[in-house]
């Protein structure tokens, strides 16, 4: 028997709003748009991200409506509708320049703000829709057999990209997330996959626990494979996200042992340096590295031959098994991420 059921209240908790965009950067990501397209000097494009205005979660597969405004003895072209991909982007090229266009996102039922813009250019366009005050939901997995917490099950939210991993306790936190009725799925290898529905509440603080049954599993003969992967890394997700994230940087040892000559971790690629040195959230084996004693300064004192790999980004692309690690009185604003994996 599987059961789901409401355990108990838990203290609400919310994320800290992503950063605005500068206007360098702004401009930065706007060069990139429609550049293979082949548009011509009358034609412009939009594109951005579609989230959640509260918790900042991608709206996969909202809608976009771009209507134009009527100008005087111009004709009005036909409104344009556009999908989000799975992380909530979209995309509109080919668009008429010079023209005054109205733009909304749509998630099911919920409209967002429509926003004015002015065609002079390309531009990047991020769209919010209210899905209602975001809530703090907390799924603890247990052995449906005997109550014991079942450590590194994965859960999976759908259709949004929500997803975690428990820790020790069986438990995996979100601390924002948007209201709405989501297909569940809970797995752990030796158990059978729970899928079910869950109906997250505005504004909800609640804990939901969720019983796995075990299930033999008949394992097909063992085929090794040397893949060059670092087995921690693997498991712990950092190739998964290099493979997400684009815009970040990601190393290995082999790809910053050439770069053992500088002696010091920061030192060896310039990005680190530069373009991740303001407001560093800096985790050390997925811990806050200021409570294992380091900071910017001493970071130095690792020894190149102990990292196993090294992440950076912008805190708003770390997905949520990254920053459910990250108290919330350390978020800051405008915030950059930098990981480092060790022995």
């Amino acid at each position: 028997m599987r059961r789901f059921a409401p355990l108990l209240a838990l203290a609400t908790v919310a994320l800290a709003p992503y950063p605005a965009m500068g206007q360098e950067e702004e401009e930065e990501r706007v060069l990139r748009i429609c550049r293979q397209l082949g548009q011509t000097e009358l034609e412009v494009g939009i594109e951005g991200t579609i989230r959640d205005d509260e918790s900042k979660v991608p709206l996969a597969g909202a809608t976009v409506v771009i209507r134009y405004e009527a100008e005087r003895g111009l004709p009005t072209p036909e409104d344009v509708r556009l999908e989000a991909d799975g992380r909530g982007r979209y995309q509109a090229c080919g668009l008429e320049a010079f023209r005054e266009i109205r733009v909304r996102a749509n998630y099911g039922s919920r409209r967002g703000k429509e926003r004015k813009v002015e065609l002079d250019r390309s531009k990047f366009v991020d769209l919010e829709v209210d899905m209602g005050d975001a809530a703090f939901v907390v799924l603890s997995v247990v052995d449906a057999a005997d109550g014991r917490p079942v450590a590194g099950a994965r859960i999976d939210f759908s259709p949004l990209p929500v997803s975690g991993v428990t820790d020790s306790l069986g438990r995996a936190a979100f601390r924002s997330i948007p209201p709405l009725t989501y297909g569940l799925r809970v797995a752990h290898i030796g158990y059978a996959p729970l899928e079910t529905d869950i109906n997250i509440l505005t504004d909800q603080s609640a804990e939901f626990r969720v019983e796995l049954n075990t299930r033999a599993i008949a394992l097909a003969p063992i085929e090794v494979r040397v893949t060059g992967r670092d087995p921690f890394l693997l498991t712990s997700g950092f190739y998964e996200r290099r493979q997400a994230i684009d815009e970040g940087y990601f190393a290995t040892y082999p790809e910053i042992d050439q770069f053992i000559h500088l002696g010091q971790l920061f030192q060896f690629k310039r990005e680190l340096s530069i373009r991740y040195r303001r407001n560093q959230l800096i985790l050390l084996n997925g811990r806050p590295a200021s409570r294992l004693g380091f900071n910017r300064r001493n970071l130095g004192e690792l020894k190149f031959d102990t990292v196993r790999g090294i992440e950076a980004y912008r805190c708003s692309e770390a997905p949520p098994e990254i920053m459910n690690q990250v108290p919330n009185t350390m978020l800051l604003t405008d915030c950059n991420l930098v990981a480092i994996w060790t022995y």
